[in-house]
């Protein structure tokens, strides 16, 4: 394939920028409260910029349901409750147990999942990604079955680790399979765990994501300065790259 096509495998420099950073104070006392409340299991839940009604309605009932369980919402925007404002009644019982918090929508996922104990998401997989490689356990409500859908088969990532680990298609089956591990954690101990996929996600995970795109598009900006074609600097940057880091590190042929 031609070199213009062509893709550099670097890392998550996203998830880097926040490499051993730690949960604010507020967020911690907030996840600490819902513990002292009485629940066994903090669920952190990321919702998307899609109005997703029964998606809240679910877990909050849940949630009341069932006081082994507490709740903090990582909304993708602000004003939460104005956008769920036909949930009024609900949030309202909720926050009023003490085990459900809303969260400001600016804070990193990443440190979010290290004070729960599963993160779920939905939509876009960015924040569960995020979220795996920070450690927690991890899970992806596939309302859409992505897995079907060969434009979106790369999302079915934590499918492919099998039935009731990572991947839910409905909220019932994930609300049996997280029932079961509370009532005993080895029915069930690889729930939520993404560990072997990680790489998948970022294979190197060493904070230098951000170092090896600076690498990369050095080498091309240096070639291009010298009079060399496109063609040619990508082929440069692209060679340099795959000795350093490794051929599989870039694939050609797009």
């Amino acid at each position: 394939g031609s070199v213009s096509q062509q893709l550099i495998i670097a890392g998550c420099a996203i998830s880097e920028m926040n490499l051993g950073a730690f949960p604010s104070d507020i967020t911690v006392a907030k996840s600490t409260s819902i513990r002292d409340k009485g629940a066994e299991t903090v669920l952190v839940l990321f919702d998307n910029s899609s109005r997703v009604t029964n998606f809240y309605k679910f877990f909050l009932q849940w949630m009341l349901d069932d006081s082994r369980l507490g709740i903090l919402i990582k909304p993708k925007k602000a004003n939460l409750n104005v956008k769920y404002s036909d949930l009024d009644d609900l949030f309202v019982s909720a926050s009023q147990t003490g085990r459900m918090h809303i969260l400001e929508e600016s804070i990193w996922p990443g440190n979010v999942a290290k004070i729960s104990d599963f993160c779920v998401g939905l939509g876009t997989m960015s924040a569960v990604a995020v979220s795996a490689l920070a450690g927690a356990r991890t899970i992806y409500l596939d309302y859409a079955r992505l897995k079907h859908n060969p434009v979106t088969k790369p999302y079915s990532t934590l499918e492919s680790l099998g039935p009731d680990r990572c991947v839910f298609y409905d909220h019932e089956s994930l609300q049996t399979s997280i029932s079961h591990y509370l009532d005993d954690p080895l029915s069930n101990p690889h729930l939520g765990d993404a560990t072997p996929v990680l790489d998948q996600f970022d294979p190197f995970r060493d904070g230098k994501a951000r170092q090896r795109i600076g690498e990369y598009v050095g080498c091309y900006v240096e070639n291009i300065d010298k009079g060399k074609s496109r063609e040619h600097s990508l082929t440069c940057a692209s060679m340099n790259y795959s000795e350093k880091w490794g051929e599989d590190k870039v694939i050609l042929g797009l």
